[in-house]
């Protein structure tokens, strides 16, 4: 809400200098043709112009001030255009992801899914203090476990440390035994299914969100992902099933059941690795323990952010982050 009365402030004070502006420039517009018209009229009267000569100079002095009131226009858009660029500068300028070593050919069945860490520090800059200092961790292929600590530890950015959105300043991650640097982003990403704390849903039918828009889904796959997060029956209540639409953002569900359709999304393409940071916080128990029985009966490595004690008891390791 504060936001919201920011910004309708700030097109308020900008309709304000709009309005300021047309109404000095027309008074100005106003007070240089009664000034030049006067002046004319004078020189006219005194013999030192003719009336011919008075209409040319006022033809061409509309001319020149619709011109000039163009340049002016003219260079406000660039200065305009010129903000919209800084904008995307942080994304046009952004360099891209390293590739995939080339020696590197390994099919998604035939990696595994472990994930180490070796010796990870990281820090989001020179002169801020370590949030990850000397980390080494190994999770085995299929093992469940949930990370664990107070607010501010590190437990998100280490979670992005594993899925490759950070890069340790010091350390290295490895999975199925490869580098992540040498397997590849593009590779690595395919293997995965993860839910963030602040996913949204897009703008299309609960369908496409569950399958990510895919050209050619699989709508067998679609229910099962969407049984398995325990929002089926809510969706097969709705008047349109799955193709129910939701708004921008998601706005149409509830947070409960936007945060399981988002859940079915990662879960549609049957990832061999699967992140959650904080995926069942708008849960109920009873509907969090449904959903965790059926994440456990795949065959999957499950990595966990939680708070809940009942999602700790959950998991068949926890690690707790401090110090």
């Amino acid at each position: 809400m504060n936001l919201a009365v920011a910004s309708t402030n700030a097109g308020l004070a900008v309709q304000r200098q709009v309005l300021s502006f047309g109404s000095a420039n027309a008074m100005l517009t106003t007070l240089e043709n009664a000034a030049v018209l006067y002046l004319g009229a004078h020189l006219v009267l005194g013999n030192q112009l003719s009336v011919g000569m008075l209409i040319a100079f006022l033809s061409y002095k509309t001319q020149f001030v619709s011109r000039a009131s163009g340049l002016v226009d003219q260079a406000l858009s660039f200065k305009m255009l010129g903000l919209q660029t800084e904008r995307l500068a942080d994304i046009v300028l952004a360099e891209p992801e390293p590739a995939p070593h080339s020696g590197i050919h390994r099919s998604q069945e035939g990696l595994s899914a472990s994930i180490e860490l070796r010796n990870v520090s990281f820090r989001y800059a020179t002169d801020e203090p370590w949030v990850l200092k000397d980390l080494s961790l190994r999770i085995e292929p299929g093992e469940s476990v949930a990370i664990a600590g107070p607010s501010g530890c590190g437990k998100t950015t280490l979670l992005k440390i594993m899925l490759g959105q950070l890069e340790p300043e010091e350390g290295s991650v490895w999975v199925g035994g490869i580098a992540l640097r040498q397997l590849g982003l593009r590779h690595y990403r395919d293997q995965i299914g993860v839910v963030m704390q602040d996913d949204r849903l897009f703008a299309g039918s609960i369908a496409e969100n569950i399958s990510l828009f895919d050209a050619q889904p699989d709508h067998a796959q679609i229910e099962e992902a969407a049984r398995m997060a325990s929002v089926h029956d809510d969706i097969a209540r709705m008047p349109m099933g799955y193709n129910t639409l939701v708004g921008d953002m998601g706005t149409a569900l509830s947070g409960g059941q936007r945060q399981r359709v988002v859940l079915a999304r990662a879960l549609y393409k049957l990832p061999r690795i699967l992140f959650l940071d904080e995926a069942t916080s708008h849960l109920d128990v009873l509907t969090e323990s449904i959903v965790n029985k059926a994440i456990q009966r795949l065959n999957m490595t499950r990595i966990v952010i939680a708070h809940r004690q009942q999602t700790l008891e959950a998991m068949e390791r926890v690690i707790l982050l401090a110090h």
